[in-house]
């Protein structure tokens, strides 16, 4: 799994997440695209399906089992929910300590 394929699945599930919601998002949608806070387009109920969904593709996709919202995510110093960048590098992460 690269780095990259991860951001690429990790952005598809994003856009997928906004379509299947019935909202639309106009920004580009990129590494820095926020998916928590105000300037995110989900709301609490859109942030868990993505995080639920992410959880089930990587082990659908890749055959990883991975936690995303753990004690371990919550505390961190930066949120790996603040962007997609964000949470892509912490899949990144998970997914190595499994190879």
């Amino acid at each position: 799994m690269t780095k990259v394929e991860i951001e690429q699945a990790v952005i598809n599930l994003f856009k997928q997440v906004i379509t299947n919601s019935g909202k639309s998002y106009d920004g580009t949608v990129d590494n820095n695209t926020p998916i928590m806070g105000a300037e995110s387009p989900f709301d609490s109920i859109d942030l868990v399906t993505f995080i639920v969904a992410l959880e089930q593709m990587i082990e659908d996709d890749w055959s990883f089992s991975v936690t995303l919202a753990d004690d371990r995510a919550m505390s961190q110093t930066i949120s790996p929910f603040k962007t997609i960048g964000t949470i892509s590098d912490y899949i990144e992460v998970l997914i190595k300590e499994q190879q």
